[in-house]
């Protein structure tokens, strides 16, 4: 690994002896092996001595800080460091000026951040000439444990309330919904290729005199749901297992596990319908790629409103984008999975509204598989397939 050399002014006088020795004991316990087979599992700090006096002038310190920044771009240093005076007196408002170029490689500046700030605490300590001991139990501090609410029980019994693992809360929703947007993503852009692939070899033409668009669409809709939900049942029984290893499985109610398979069914339902009638739609794929940029958005945007719904699952905008139907799969589960998750009538409401437009996006997706799956040499349009949806017939 390439070592990193770094220069250091310090103008305290007392700092780079500590900031040395922490580098040389730094650099051995990050290595493996002894004398010349010895490895180095991290880069190297190198620290140089920059000799400058306390006292220099501006012009004297710019020529310092231009010659040091030159090194840097010739490559004899990774960066170099200013240590200003007073940085033992607290408010002096002394400062470590930092010169890098690679400000994104922040392993160097933090560590140097560390040894500095806890040689100066020390330093401060001793100067009021109390304990370390003193410190860190003055320091110690009251830490906060979260439950949830006191139940009062129908035989009158109080029941505590439990202790909440704030990690787990948020790791069950926002695993669900990643598992859930990674089997849409894997089944719904399956059924455009498979459906447009046959189009294009011509087979959809010898399927259809056997059977009707609508039943070609929905049985090739059921076996994509099938394969969906049979890779998820895989995923959530090794989830399962694992929270049992854990001893954890108590914490995930089963009723999640039906919410989240339910929602998944409806989501593939939904987006594997309209994938569908896109590829039945197109005779090209470069036609099926324009048309899918307006849906893959309606996909991402549950994942767009994560963040805020994961913070404030009870507020309004959680509440009402979790009832905007192509969202509602996938924000409402994760609602559903925070604790106490939302009103009753929320989830009614959700599950009716969620239902109907599933059922809408096939009815839908029929009527434009039903002329899409025999034309040929058309680029669609979302206008030209509104059309086909509202054709009679």
């Amino acid at each position: 690994m390439t070592a990193r050399k770094i220069g250091i002014l310090d103008k305290t006088g007392r700092l780079l002896p500590i900031i040395t020795e922490q580098a040389n004991a730094r650099n051995l316990a990050s290595s493996d092996g002894e004398g010349d087979s010895r490895k180095q599992t991290q880069p190297e700090f190198i620290v140089e001595t920059v000799e400058s006096s306390t006292d220099l002038s501006d012009t004297d310190e710019q020529s310092t800080e231009l010659e040091l920044s030159e090194r840097v771009r010739r490559g004899e240093l990774f960066a170099f460091a200013i240590i200003e005076p007073g940085a033992f007196e607290a408010g002096s408002g002394s400062r470590i000026r930092y010169y890098s170029q690679s400000p994104s490689y922040q392993s160097l500046s933090s560590w140097l951040d560390g040894v500095v700030n806890a040689a100066v605490k020390s330093e401060r300590i001793a100067k009021l000439g109390l304990a370390p001991e003193s410190i860190a139990e003055v320091s110690q501090r009251v830490p906060v444990s979260t439950f949830g609410l006191v139940e009062k029980q129908e035989d009158g019994v109080v029941k505590d309330a439990k202790a909440e693992n704030r990690i787990l809360t948020f790791a069950v929703p926002f695993a669900g919904l990643m598992l859930m947007f990674m089997m849409i993503m894997s089944v719904a852009p399956a059924m455009l290729n498979n459906v447009l692939e046959e189009k294009m070899q011509k087979i959809s033409e010898f399927l259809v005199s056997s059977l009707s668009p609508f039943q070609l669409m929905f049985g090739k809709l059921l076996g994509s749901i099938g394969v969906g939900l049979t890779l998820s049942a895989i995923y959530l029984g090794a989830v399962y297992g694992v929270a049992v290893h854990y001893q954890i499985a108590d914490s995930i109610p089963l009723s999640l596990y039906a919410w989240f398979v339910f929602f998944l069914f409806i989501a593939l339902v939904i987006y594997g319908s309209i994938f569908s009638a896109i590829g039945a739609a197109c005779s090209e794929i470069r036609d099926a790629q324009s048309l899918m940029t307006p849906i893959m958005l309606l996909v991402i945007i549950p994942m767009m409103c994560m963040a805020p719904v994961l913070d404030s699952p009870s507020s309004n905008f959680s509440r009402a984008i979790s009832l905007f139907p192509p969202a509602t799969p996938m924000l409402m589960f994760v609602r559903i999975a925070i604790p106490p998750g939302p009103a009753i009538w929320e989830i009614v409401l959700a599950t009716a509204l969620v239902i109907v437009f599933a059922i809408g996006c096939v009815w839908a997706a029929g009527k434009v598989f039903r002329i899409g799956i025999l034309a040929q040499g058309q680029t669609p349009s979302l206008a030209g397939l509104a059309k086909w949806i509202f054709t009679k017939g």
